[in-house]
């Protein structure tokens, strides 16, 4: 081998070793399978903005009868497991937070339900997805165990002592579809861009230089000049450092690739990509381009009423209802979520006062509206 070309060869290798479980086609195996891999950067960005949205969920709970139709209960049992889910101190809000985050990356999330002796409901705990296999009953035909694992053996827990929250997959009536698995390439890209760039200023990954020799060098003069090159000039702390050669070498200068100067743009579309993807807009990440007041407020309301609310009902809230109607059975009761916009208030308030104009509102309305109670009048009916 040519030394230029053992140089070369040596400069443009990729140095770092592959992270673990991570997979270029991590998107086309199995969800679980390294996709911890994809909780970074602008992915990292989007699946935690999606899961602190519907962590702010408020919950109602209601009873729905034929004599007395729907009305609300203040207290019970499910109130009180919600508002103090176990002894860990863990609130359901973090728990919500960590179901969002796995349905995201893996299609499900898992949450145990310890019981007294009596078979009541007592605390609920998350279980982290990789951690947790569904296993079938012998027909196929449904979920008879979750099996758990952990540092000192296995668990197999009933059916019935699961929440399995989902995203529904079109292909799989047991298991759910993760939101990542909705991408082709972008998150490889954007891995791959992150590691090319984080090479190019650790290690100069494209050599803006290589070096000649007169004669050929042994493998073994080869190797120590390596690395008496790499010590002295080699990494950020060495850049600009005059470069001193001897026994005839020369440095010729290497045109630099086409990629450095477009990977800017690339990141920009594969960011944008990614987003629509999670259908997170641009506000929430802190990305104010093309964004003003107006339609900052319009983009941030779409997104609670389009895309958290809905994905928050169907994942979440119908499974929850599912668990109150087996262990709560003949109560006719449902819980429901809440996921309520903050208006601008000044924007509110012009609204109000446009409605007081055309005469849209009465002004006993819009203290209604307001929470105050209707102005009192006297015999007069002023």
């Amino acid at each position: 081998m040519k030394l230029t070309q053992k140089i070369l060869n040596y400069f443009r290798k990729d140095k770092e070793s592959p992270a673990s479980n991570y997979s270029l086609n991590f998107i086309n195996t199995p969800a679980i399978t390294g996709t911890m891999n994809a909780y970074k950067s602008f992915a990292y960005a989007c699946i935690n903005a999606r899961a602190e949205n519907i962590s702010k969920a408020k919950y109602y709970l209601y009873k729905e009868t034929a004599e007395t139709g729907i009305r609300e209960i203040k207290k019970h049992k499910i109130l009180e497991l919600l508002n103090k889910p176990n002894v860990r101190q863990q609130t359901f809000k973090e728990i919500l937070f960590k179901c969002a985050i796995s349905l995201d990356l893996y299609g499900d999330a898992f949450v145990y339900i310890r019981r007294d002796k009596n078979g009541t409901p007592l605390d609920l705990y998350h279980l982290p997805t990789k951690t947790v296999r569904i296993k079938l009953n012998s027909d196929s035909t449904e979920i008879e165990q979750y099996e758990y694992s952990f540092s000192g053996g296995k668990i197999n827990y009933p059916a019935k002592d699961i929440i399995h929250f989902l995203i529904p997959d079109p292909d799989n009536n047991f298991g759910g579809k993760a939101t990542i698995e909705g991408f082709n390439m972008s998150l490889e890209i954007d891995y791959l861009q992150n590691r090319y760039q984080r090479n190019f200023y650790k290690n100069d990954a494209s050599p803006a230089m290589a070096i000649e020799f007169e004669k050929n060098m042994s493998d073994i003069e080869f190797n120590r000049f390596k690395e008496k090159f790499r010590s002295l000039y080699e990494g950020v702390n060495n850049t600009g450092k005059t470069i001193f050669l001897d026994n005839g070498a020369k440095i010729k200068p290497m045109q630099s690739y086409p990629k450095d100067v477009e990977i800017l743009q690339s990141r920009t579309w594969i960011r944008d990509e990614i987003m629509s993807i999670f259908r997170v807009p641009k506000i929430i990440l802190g990305v104010t381009s093309d964004v003003n007041r107006a339609n900052a407020s319009q983009q941030l309301a779409t997104f609670n009423e389009n895309v958290i609310k809905p994905f928050a009902k169907l994942t979440i809230e119908s499974k929850l209802n599912s668990f109150i109607a087996r262990n709560f059975p003949g109560e006719d009761l449902f819980i429901n979520m809440e996921y309520e916009f903050e208006n601008d208030r000044e924007m509110q308030l012009k609204a109000y006062e446009i409605y007081m104009k055309y005469g849209i509102l009465t002004k006993d309305e819009l203290r209604e509206l307001e929470g105050y109670q209707p102005i009192k009048k006297n015999k007069n009916g002023n």
